[in-house]
């Protein structure tokens, strides 16, 4: 209940346009101006600030870019982890199907998944048997802590005529190192005819490169064919395109971050503290009370409450959803409560109580049944982030 309370309040008071609904069901905005740092407050509790502007739409067609859409497509706070039936690494997909049964338990299990697309190094030779291909882990959360990364390669039928079989296998290049040393990080085995997406559990290399991003120039991997003079072209595998393919590799990060109400606290006592050292320990003069043109119905019901991202000038780097409705629970709880009002039985005794003893105060009208949101959003050209925000929307409201 405490989100839905913190969500509904950080959108109220950075937003230039607020609408809610009168008691007459209309829709109508909210004009009001709010000081930029209580802006800059809730951008900052929900890492979305400090974002590039973009002039054009991004593409959404490569791979890291597509695998977010469709969990974000399919997600639901409802959705329970289902049991995984087989092992990890290899799989049996069709063309471009990203989402699986383990995917999905992992989705549940999580509240925060990040995609890195990947480069192909700059200085590659074009004689190469390897693949190298880059990544950047620049401006991920530091509070986000990772729980599983996988590296993900398509392979396409290879481009020999007989049936092999053969091991595709994952180096890391090492720190600092100027000898161009790698550290085998894993393999898998495939055939000639395998068409799918092979996969590698990089959580020990990410978790690392996110701890030393300001260290090294970049993050570096080799993929190649073992024990074959076989090109990871020739047998299959799909590099980074300037195009941004579809099937191209990318890194995807399952991550567990803090709930609203920690980074709230933090960010408050950081920011109290700036501005004791700024003004000489003399605390800044309040912001103006908002303009109150709410009027709570007669009865408990849930009232409309639209979050736009267009008007929070936050619709540069949000992907999804445009617009969504928080919700808010508004109304008396009055004698006597009606079935409407969807009341607990110690809400009916209070309201009693109430009426024999007006000093005692009634029950309140909250959010009986709550569901989630999920925002999806640019880091940096490279990385996409989708976040869930459980319990942040009104679904049904009652008195308690």
């Amino acid at each position: 209940m405490l989100n839905v309370f913190l969500i509904t309040s950080l959108f109220y008071v950075a937003s230039a346009t607020t609408y809610v609904t009168t008691n007459s069901h209309i829709e109508m905005p909210i004009y009001q101006k709010r000081p930029l740092s209580e802006q800059m407050e809730m951008i900052d509790i929900l890492d979305l600030g400090d974002r590039p502007r973009r002039q054009a739409e991004p593409n959404l067609h490569n791979s890291a870019s597509k695998f977010l859409l469709e969990v974000y497509n399919e997600i639901s706070e409802d959705q329970e982890p289902k049991e995984v039936l087989h092992q990890r690494h290899k799989r049996s997909l069709d063309d471009d199907i990203l989402i699986s049964n383990e995917d999905r338990q992992e989705i549940a299990s999580c509240n925060s998944i990040l995609t890195f697309s990947s480069r192909l190094k700059p200085e590659e030779l074009n004689n190469e048997l390897d693949m190298h291909i880059t990544f950047n882990t620049n401006d991920v959360p530091v509070d986000l802590s990772l729980v599983q990364a996988m590296l993900r390669i398509y392979k396409q039928p290879s481009l020999v005529d007989r049936r092999e079989n053969f091991t595709v296998s994952v180096y890391r290049k090492l720190d600092n190192r100027q000898d161009f040393s790698y550290r085998i990080l894993g393999s898998v085995n495939t055939t000639s005819s395998q068409r799918g997406w092979l996969e590698f559990n990089l959580t020990d290399t990410l978790r690392s490169w996110l701890l030393n991003k300001g260290l090294q120039r970049r993050n570096e991997l080799r993929i190649s064919i073992g024990d074959s003079q076989l090109s990871t072209f020739a047998a299959g595998l799909v590099t980074p395109q300037a195009s941004r393919s579809s099937l191209e590799p990318f890194i995807v990060g399952y991550f567990n971050g803090p709930e609203l109400l920690v980074k709230i606290q933090k960010l408050r006592f950081k920011r109290d503290l700036e501005k004791r050292r700024a003004g000489g320990g003399v605390p800044p003069p309040p912001p103006p009370p908002p303009v109150d043109l709410y009027r709570p119905p007669q009865s408990c019901e849930r009232l409309n409450f639209t979050v736009d991202f267009k008007e929070l000038h936050m619709h540069n780097w949000v992907i999804a959803p445009k617009k969504f409705e928080a919700y808010f629970c508004g109304g008396g709880c009055n004698f006597p409560l009606g079935t409407k009002m969807n009341a607990t039985n110690h809400a009916i005794v209070q309201t009693l109580m109430h009426l024999k003893q007006p000093h005692l105060p009634k029950p309140c009208c909250v959010p009986t049944v709550l569901g989630a949101i999920t925002i999806l959003r640019y880091l940096n050209e490279d990385i996409i982030d989708l976040t869930k925000y459980q319990k942040a929307v009104a679904k049904e409201c009652g008195c308690h």
